[in-house]
């Protein structure tokens, strides 16, 4: 007997000769016949009885239905195998073509049979065909798979994955001869035909070929496509039902995870290192995985690191644990100078970063803001939606209502749409403070709870225009008019204007174009003082065009995590970056350092690049000298494709900012 479909796709032959076949007969309702073959790993049954008080007559083709009682005119039919049936949708659903019978008349028992059946099965909608031969000596065709679906599992998304081996033999009396395999269903591309005996070829009796399926997921989730080798059976062709589940092999690598800022290094108490100056050439090594709700899967921190009380000028280089002492500056400090600077950096492999002294003894302080992934696969972090030109969204100097007054905070707020609204989970700003008028220090947080947050995001003096980067955690705004716009609370200490601006922000990775984060040993690209990078130091109102080398972006790299440092200006000015190479992307109203003249001053940046991996950096007045440090890129979360290259790269809408200008006590 052989068997061919119904609720998944195989086919299945059983033999005396190499299966076990039982035959069972009776009389009582309509001389029925029953088969049930076994064979390793697989067994299949089917009985047939003709209509009640009749006979089964050769060269005739009977409708069937599936039933246990006998009909008076229907012929009964009943397949199953392995747990499945098939449940005919009801009386002549089905057909039984008899080529040959014989009865004993004595017993009224078969002598012989031999038929073709063709059967509709209600759940799904499939047809199981097959033939059925007992003590017939009538020729047939008949081909084996062996088994139903081909089920690979979990697959990488974006990886060619594990081969399978379909077998294929001939076990008919007559030869079969096979057709072209091909793909189709529902997804065909996430499978490929690697290997294939049996298209076009003639075998005989136990003869074999086979096929190899190599699967190749296009995304996430579960991905089906149809195996199908024609020959010239009475089922016309081998069927296999592909299947995958395709998940991404990074788990939630390069994506970011907030954190409630709080404190991991002040060398002025002691805590995260000993208690004492960090003196000239010195180095701090200070541990942040396995701490203070950062994991040991952490790959990068973020965090914001405060100079204060230095006895002189110099700078620090904070960098991981494990290698060579780069050069690259984090932030830079003169006498008496207390002030901070957003630093993204890789952990070493012992889960800690290197702070290394170039200059005069100082207090160091550090809050840590956030960390991305290295991989874990049951959670999943945000993925980076940047802007390709950063917006304005509070300016107090423009709310009619002077500074913002010490000890109060504004909540600034911005929407995109509702669907894009729900899934924001941190702001990436640039936070400036101007016309000041003492020294003191803004707290960016996500302006919900019953106190601050005993960090700082910068510091300022009096008389001061200070800018600083910063990844700030959003809460739903309650006071935006109903819109649900995600929002963040800036507090100043003193009075001060305050000023922000967005470059992108950090989603619950459920928006399609999200973008991961690479950690890099921090590399400098730019040194306008040699010549690196750009030939000479920005004069007046001049742009410079920066293009990321091959050592730091790549084809899939989209934009870059960088320390933008000005040195020594010849007036104060402000300094504005943004991507280079696309038509209609002006110069955006923004800034991201805002230096005085003779100041050294750096400041994280966060920028897309265009489609020859450059960005613009502008000096709105006098002339100075540029430093660009890399502390990591962005990459398109998918696999790597022809199709994933920076020619094909394309912002987020911009958002909108909420009119919000009431400001609250803290």
């Amino acid at each position: 007997m052989h068997f061919e479909g119904w609720d998944v796709d195989g086919s299945f032959s059983y033999e005396p000769s190499r299966s076990t076949v039982n035959v069972y007969q009776q009389t009582a309702n309509g001389y029925a016949l029953s088969m049930h073959g076994y064979v390793t790993g697989h067994w299949h049954h089917f009985d047939v009885s003709p209509p009640n008080g009749t006979r089964f007559e050769a060269g005739r083709s009977y409708p069937t239905a599936t039933s246990y009682s006998p009909l008076d005119s229907i012929t009964v039919f009943n397949i199953s195998g392995d747990g499945r049936g098939c449940a005919a949708p009801g009386p002549g659903s089905g057909t039984l073509d008899v080529h040959e019978v014989g009865y004993d008349e004595a017993t009224g028992q078969f002598t012989t049979f031999a038929a073709d059946y063709s059967m509709r099965c209600a759940n799904p909608d499939r047809t199981a065909k097959g033939q059925i031969r007992f003590r017939s000596a009538l020729d047939y065709r008949a081909v084996d798979s062996w088994d139903y679906q081909l089920r690979f599992g979990d697959q990488p998304w974006g990886r060619t994955g594990t081969p399978m081996e379909v077998p294929v033999e001939v076990n008919g009396t007559l030869p079969s001869t096979f057709g072209t395999a091909a793909l189709s269903g529902a997804n065909p591309g996430s499978f490929r035909i690697t290997a294939d005996t049996c298209s076009g070829r003639t075998l005989s009796y136990g003869q074999k070929c086979s096929l190899t399926v190599t699967p190749s997921a296009f995304g996430k989730g579960e991905q089906t496509a149809l195996l199908t080798l024609p020959e010239d059976s009475f089922g016309g062709s081998v069927r296999r039902l592909l299947k995958l589940n395709g998940y991404d092999a990074r788990g939630d690598r390069g994506t970011y995870f907030p954190v409630t800022p709080h404190r991991v290094l002040d060398t002025r108490s002691g805590q995260g290192a000993p208690r004492a100056v960090v003196g000239s050439g010195q180095s701090l090594r200070l541990q942040l995985t396995g701490q203070g709700g950062v994991p040991v899967e952490a790959s990068t921190v973020v965090l914001n690191v405060t100079v204060t009380e230095p006895s002189g000028a110099g700078h620090i280089s904070v960098y991981p644990t494990g290698v060579a002492r780069p050069t690259v500056s984090s932030l830079n400090y003169t006498r008496g100078w207390t002030g901070a600077n957003s630093v993204t950096v890789k952990v070493g492999a012992d889960g800690a970063v290197t702070l290394y002294n170039h200059g005069a003894a100082v207090h160091l302080v550090a809050d840590i803001n956030g960390f991305y992934s290295k991989g874990r696969p049951s959670y999943q972090g945000g993925q980076y939606q940047p802007l390709a030109s950063p917006v304005r969204l509070a300016d107090t100097r423009e709310w009619g209502i002077g500074r913002l007054p010490a000890g109060y905070f504004v909540t600034v707020p911005a929407s995109w749409d509702s669907s894009t609204n729900w899934t924001v989970r941190a702001f990436a700003v640039n936070i400036t403070v101007t016309d000041t008028r003492a020294p003191g220090y803004v707290t960016a947080w996500n302006g919900w709870g019953p106190g601050l947050p005993a960090t700082s995001t910068l510091n300022y003096g009096a008389d001061n225009t200070v800018t600083n980067f910063a990844v700030v955690p959003t809460m739903r705004c309650s006071d935006c008019g109903g819109s649900n716009a995600p929002s963040i609370g800036v507090y100043t200490s003193q009075d001060s204007h305050v000023i922000v601006d967005i470059v992108g922000f950090y989603d619950d990775s459920t928006l399609p174009g999200g973008l991961r984060f690479e950690p890099v040993v921090p590399e400098r690209i730019t040194d306008t003082r040699e010549g690196l990078g750009w030939s000479s130091a920005l004069g007046h109102g001049a742009t410079a065009t920066i293009v990321a080398p091959g050592s730091v972006a790549g084809a899939a790299t989209w934009a870059l995590a960088t320390n933008v440092t000005a040195v020594a200006p010849t007036a104060s000015t402000f300094l504005t970056v943004w991507p280079a190479g696309y038509t209609g992307l002006e110069r955006p109203e923004t800034s991201n350092l805002n230096p005085s003249a003779g100041a050294i001053v750096p400041n994280a940046v966060q920028t897309m690049i265009g489609p020859e991996n450059g960005f613009h950096v502008y000096n709105n007045h006098g002339s100075t000298h540029v430093l660009v440090d890399v502390v990591g890129t962005f990459f398109l979360d998918g696999p790597t494709s022809s199709a994933s290259t920076a020619s094909v790269r394309a912002p987020l809408p911009t958002p909108k900012a909420v009119p919000l200008n009431r400001p609250h006590r803290a």
